[in-house]
């Protein structure tokens, strides 16, 4: 699944950091329900910190997050915050 291929008002999770402060998405986990978790450099220390936002908002602020590669549950992505290209994440 492609974050882009998903229904415009699904929601999906993103920090107050990426939301409010305009930093940029360097992680994103395509969780094993089937849910949307996207973070950034910064770190959450707190449940406040969570938001959850619609796909179309998600995508209309981070553009990047178009070129996302086709994902399955349980894979995460990882980029450089100044670089447009995903990597799969490796299992630790």
């Amino acid at each position: 699944m492609k974050l882009k291929e998903e229904t415009k008002n699904k929601s999906v999770m993103t920090t107050s950091h990426v939301l409010t402060q305009g930093s940029p998405v360097t992680f994103v986990l395509y969780d094993e329900d089937g849910d949307w978790q996207l973070f950034g450099d910064d770190e959450v220390t707190a449940d406040e910190d969570a938001y959850l936002v619609s796909v179309e908002e998600i995508l209309e602020m981070e553009p990047a997050l178009r070129k996302l590669p086709d994902m399955q549950p349980g894979q995460a992505v990882v980029r450089e915050k100044d670089n447009t290209r995903w990597f799969f994440a490796e299992e630790e």
